[in-house]
């Protein structure tokens, strides 16, 4: 997860692209898709949103160069965590395309990472989400905390059940401290994840009658899969607004 990064969401995006794939399941999906899109094919960089827009002045740089060196960054950044390989590293300039999934478990502590398998049916350590995660556009609309927050729920079997989740296995298991953990607010705001608070809590994080550690008060979360059917990018600006009017009249 980073603040401007896109590797989260890349990465996510070119893990869809391989299931949609006609690869069959427990096989390594290679990808045959040119990292810069043309009038025929879709490349990826039209497959990574961004915000970037052309520059004038001294330095010009169009949004196709900027998305470029986003993607760049990014297949770097993946690299370095071995969620992807570089068959072609020592090509120069060309050194991007033809990348490869890796599995993602990322970077041992021993041994190289393997490279990545499509699931199959019936594997358990795979969990689920919605198709329109991905068509309706949240990948790319979703802070990474979001995200993050999202596929922890999911990984957790919420899309039928509703589950709770201890401070401590947040943090180990899944990397998601406080700050991040807030972010079930948005993702409730946005229709995404319905939040049922344990009602002895108080807004502020305090437990009424708290005892100690043992004395566990905590959110049960669900996820909607009917909430991401919509476009994410109006709901998103909707959201915001209806929050910064709220915040006006409070």
């Amino acid at each position: 997860m980073s603040p401007r990064g896109a590797a989260l969401r890349f990465y996510l995006t070119a893990l869809f692209e391989a299931q949609t794939s006609a690869a069959r399941a427990d096989s390594h999906p290679v990808s045959k898709r040119p990292l810069r899109g043309t009038h025929d094919d879709t490349g990826w960089d039209d497959l990574l949103a961004s915000p970037s827009q052309d520059t004038s002045g001294n330095v010009y740089m169009t949004v196709a160069a900027k998305k470029r060196r986003q993607l760049h960054a990014t297949l770097d950044r993946l690299h370095q965590e071995e969620l992807v390989a570089l068959p072609n590293i020592d090509a120069g300039s060309n050194k991007y395309e033809a990348f490869e999934l890796m599995d993602e478990g990322g970077r041992r502590d021993q041994g190289p990472n393997d490279v990545y398998r499509l699931p199959k049916a019936d594997d358990k350590a795979a969990f689920g989400l919605p198709v329109s995660f991905f068509t309706q556009g949240w990948v790319h609309c979703l802070e990474d905390t979001e995200l993050a927050f999202v596929l922890m729920i999911a990984s957790l079997g919420a899309l039928t059940d509703e589950v709770k989740i201890e401070g401590r296995e947040r943090l180990l298991r899944y990397g998601l401290g406080r700050d991040a953990y807030e972010a079930h607010i948005m993702l409730n705001r946005l229709g995404l994840l319905d939040v049922r608070p344990d009602p002895s809590r108080y807004a502020d994080g305090k437990i009424q009658g708290y005892s100690g550690p043992s004395d566990a008060h905590l959110h049960s979360f669900k996820l909607l899969p009917d909430g991401f059917e919509k476009p994410a990018y109006r709901a998103v600006l909707t959201a915001i607004g209806e929050a910064l009017d709220q915040a006006d009249d409070a």
